[in-house]
């Protein structure tokens, strides 16, 4: 999602994007090769001292000087000058994987004999804080001198102010700003927005934009944003925008009483019916036609109940939905007279309520702007505030800042980074030993389920939540140039921060290895060769395999490795089975899992990640890794009342056989934010297509003897279709009508809310694609929904079940 599907081909795009940089970066004239001397071997490798210089040429390094320090300039790049002896010529100069072998030669000093040439050259660090630097030079035939010099790089340069910064969507309690993008001479790490002086509010490079909750009507407020370096250089002079809350209610308008009650996922909008003019009515959200209804259809009384006729006294209560949270919106009523005339127009705004994050964004903007830092600084990990004191670091680690380490020895990590698929190292060493040491029981991917623990007597499910971290690597590169560093966090956060980093890629300096890379499961048994002992699975599909309800997900160790197809697969089929097991035992809910909803899961799994493939069920389908599932429930996710509605899921996918065949692509829709794209030409439908347009007059939810009567008759259920309006295959998109279902009003609100926490919870963008995961033993039990993010190295629930 939002280029988040890189799977197995990212790895080795990494490797080519690494080396593309590491030519890109260097001089136009780096790839000068001397032909016909012996060059240095391997840089200064296994030099015994500082200098290594021949009696008949001597190379000298001025700048730096040992243990010296180095401010990049406005370019980013250090200085480097030394002199060099007559009848020798310089090679190049390296530190890391960045090579000068542009010189600039002068005249020596004139104070120095038997010198030839004073020598300049300049280079972009690979990363600020210690380096450590190579000087080369050559003389015929084979006579070369070599000088390393230990130095530390530092960025004293602050970021450039922050362009652009406006305020909008100002309302009586909020308001959302934007900017532009800063520059900075060596690397951002991020935005700080602060609100009349409060405390500063981190965003990543790629999120600029925040939206400002929680003020007091009719109130003034100042808003200043500051750039961040990679340094922690910030603006010199903060970017600042001022503005003022609107007042508690609009102004007093003899045409319009209109009241709206934002939730989250959806609103309500009240008024008073005229019954002189009004006969029917529009509404529009934000300028465009969403629904079209007759003045009864919404008409109750002070008791919220139907009323049909409708009364002066009665108020008119209408439910706007599926709408994305924490979003402002200006609704519109137009009231339409027999003539089809308008008679009056009354007109809002609001903004959704917005459900907490179960990784809060304030957390993911630090982890990613902190770990962007730690790579820059040439750190080797980064542990997360969350699991400080629980990651062993090596004794002879040098700390960069709060949670960044530079561990001594990484060099069998380093080799990998970027990771092949071929690559199986059998050696072990700082790092690894961390990674291994965090590592879950059976040396397989992280199932953080609802982040709970098995008893040890039993092995069955505890029957609380159990805030126990599970804690799960993640590889963050940072390019220009590359460099990368493990951040070591909790299962949540590490799929909230690697959806993040998908998108700041998109924008930003980021080449995200991420969970393709060096994550727990699959990744770390790249790097160890230590974890499985795997045979290939040679089947068709994820029912032949050898997996079942009743495994221990933290001790099981055949993921599949040997064919490298399974994984994905089982990790979603072990997260819904972990995490139903807790739900289950924890609300004491009618629920366990037998060998035929086994089954049943099975097969809807192998038909969402045929949907995903664009192939037909039978043909090996596996999932690939970057997913977010949602598995809807007989309760949404907060235990609202959603039984009729999970069960229409369900029976739309055809209780895991769907017909006609067509319907298995509804196994994997993408969000369309205010169903845009069933409103947009070609297709122009209101939210209420099934009413409002005469092709669909006779359907489940209107038979046709009822075509001369209100769409929907006053207190009857509620119609529900799926696919959901606000996915690219509503209505007749996907080449085949939604299905179409009555039920209860009360679960109308409930799935909104649900869809709403949904998007919001797990970071699905507009056009992002998703998998929809229907188990009916869950719906049927009342379990609530959920949803997780699926990535190399583990699982993470993104919507998780809260009362």
């Amino acid at each position: 999602m939002r280029n988040r599907y890189v799977g197995r081909s990212l790895l080795a795009a990494a490797v080519a994007v690494s080396l593309v940089l590491s030519v890109a970066m260097a001089s136009p004239s780096d790839a000068k090769v001397v032909a016909t001397t012996q060059l240095p071997p391997g840089g200064c490798a296994g030099m015994t001292g500082p200098e290594e210089n021949h009696a008949s040429i001597r190379l000298q390094v001025d700048q730096p000087a040992g243990d010296a320090q180095l401010a990049v300039d406005e370019h980013g790049r250090i200085a480097i000058n030394g002199i060099l002896h007559k009848h020798a010529t310089m090679v190049d100069v390296l530190d890391g994987p960045v090579t000068s072998s542009d010189f600039v030669l002068g005249p020596p000093p004139p104070d120095v004999a038997a010198w030839a040439a004073s020598w300049t050259t300049s280079l972009r660090p690979p990363h600020l804080g210690s380096n450590t630097l190579c000087a080369r030079a050559v003389r015929d035939p084979k006579r070369f001198a070599r000088i390393q010099r230990s130095f530390t790089v530092v960025d004293l340069i602050p970021p450039s102010a922050v362009p652009g910064l406006t305020v909008s969507a100002i309302t009586a309690t909020g308001a959302k700003v934007t900017w532009g993008v800063a520059t900075d001479n060596y690397g951002l790490a991020g935005y700080e927005v602060t609100v009349d002086g409060g405390t500063a509010v981190r965003t990543t490079i790629g999120t600029r934009s925040y939206a400002i909750t929680g003020l007091s009507p009719s109130t003034d407020h100042t808003v200043s944003v500051v750039a961040v370096d990679l340094a922690g250089n910030r603006s010199t002079t903060p970017a600042t925008v001022s503005f003022t809350t609107t007042a508690a209610l609009p102004p007093p308008n003899p045409n319009t009483d209109l009241v709206i009650d934002p939730q989250e996922g959806y609103a309500t909008a009240t008024w008073h019916p005229n019954l002189t003019g009004d006969v029917k009515y529009q509404a529009l959200l934000d300028g465009v036609p969403w629904e079209t209804f007759p003045l009864d259809q919404y008409c109750q009384d002070a008791s919220g109940n139907p009323t049909s006729p409708c009364t002066a006294q009665d108020v008119i209560s209408y439910p706007i939905g599926e709408l994305a949270e924490g979003t402002p919106y200006t609704l519109k009523i137009q009231a339409l007279s027999a003539d089809g005339t308008q008679s009056r127009e009354l007109s809002g705004t609001f903004t959704t309520l917005s459900s907490p994050r179960v990784v809060p964004e304030a957390t993911v903007a630090l982890i990613s702007t902190e770990s962007s830092r730690c790579a820059m600084l040439g750190g080797s990990f980064y542990t997360s505030p969350s699991v400080r004191g629980q990651v062993p670091v090596p004794a002879d680690s040098t700390q960069k800042f709060d949670g960044c380490y530079k561990a001594t020895n990484t060099s069998c990590f380093g080799a990998a980074r970027p990771p092949s698929n071929n690559q199986v190292l059998k050696c072990a060493d700082d790092i690894t030993h961390v990674l291994y040491s965090v590592a879950p029981p059976g040396r397989g991917p992280v199932i953080s389920a609802m982040e709970g623990t098995t008893t040890t007597t039993t092995g069955g499910i505890a029957p609380a939540y159990v805030p126990t971290p599970v804690m799960e690597p993640v590889h963050w590169c940072v390019e220009d140039p590359i460099e990368c560093v493990e951040i070591i966090e909790t299962a949540a956060e590490a799929g909230a921060v690697v959806a993040e980093a998908a998108g700041a890629a998109a924008v930003a300096s980021f080449l995200v290895v991420a969970a393709a890379g060096i994550g727990l499961g699959l990744a770390l048994g790249v790097l160890l060769a230590i974890l499985w002992n795997p045979t290939p699975a040679a089947i068709g599909s994820l029912i032949e395999y050898p997996i079942h309800f009743d495994t221990n997900f933290d001790t099981f160790d055949n993921w599949g490795q040997g064919d490298g197809h399974w994984i994905s697969s089982l990790k979603t089929y072990a997260e819904v089975i972990k995490t139903t097991k807790q739900v289950a035992a924890q609300q004491s809910l009618p629920f366990a899992w037998d060998v035929t909803n086994d089954h049943d899961l099975k097969e809807a799994i192998d038909l969402a990640c045929g949907a995903v493939a664009g192939r037909p069920p039978n043909e090996g389908n596996v999932c690939p890794d970057n997913l977010t599932v949602y598995v809807p429930g007989g309760t949404n996710y907060r235990f609202g009342p959603m039984q009729d509605t999970g069960m229409h899921i369900v029976y739309a996918l055809g209780n895991g056989i769907p017909d006609p065949a067509g319907r298995s692509a509804w196994f994997y829709p993408a969000y369309s934010q205010g169903g845009r794209k069933a409103r947009n030409n070609p297709y122009n439908y209101e939210r209420n297509w099934y009413d409002s347009n005469s092709r669909f007059n006779q359907n489940a939810c209107r038979p046709a003897d009822s075509a001369s009567d209100p769409p929907r008759p006053v207190g009857k259920p509620v119609c529900d279709e799926f696919p959901f309006f606000s996915t690219n295959q509503a209505v007749d998109l996907s080449g085949i009508t939604a299905s179409l279902r009555a039920v209860p009003k009360p679960e109308q609100k409930s799935q909104w809310r649900d869809l709403g926490g949904f998007y919001r919870s797990c970071g699905v963008q507009d056009t992002d694609h998703f998998v929809v995961l229907p188990i009916q033993s869950w719906v049927q039990a009342n379990g609530p929904s959920f949803a997780f993010q699926v990535n190399q190295g583990s699982t993470s629930l993104c919507l998780k079940p809260r009362p």
